[in-house]
């Protein structure tokens, strides 16, 4: 997994330019760290670590008690800030040619 560091968060953040690739990039990290992927119409085991992924959203869980506790589950959303380019981009601002982007 990407290190706790500022250079961990850097190396996330450019491989994570959207919702999508921030699941993907956080699946391929829990693949890494020995989850196993599941379909949401897959019958899913009783006790291990899995995650299930589906467009920009993925849930992630360990049953194994590993943790102290039985059963731990952690959420958090990826749409905001989500910057996206406007539909006419080119803009100058006190001379500077920048890129014009909405939230």
């Amino acid at each position: 997994m990407t290190g706790a560091s500022a250079v961990g968060l850097c190396e996330f953040i450019d491989a994570s330019p959207s919702p999508y690739h921030v699941c993907e990039t956080a699946a391929a990290q829990l693949r890494d760290a020995g989850y196993t992927e599941l379909s949401e119409s897959d019958l899913w085991p009783g006790s291990g670590r899995y995650f299930v992924l589906r467009a920009g959203s993925l849930v992630a869980w360990d049953s194994t008690g590993a943790t102290g506790r039985p059963f731990r589950v952690v959420g958090g959303h990826t749409d905001s800030p989500n910057l996206r380019v406007k539909q006419h981009p080119d803009r100058s601002v006190a001379g500077w040619a920048v890129v014009a982007l909405q939230p």
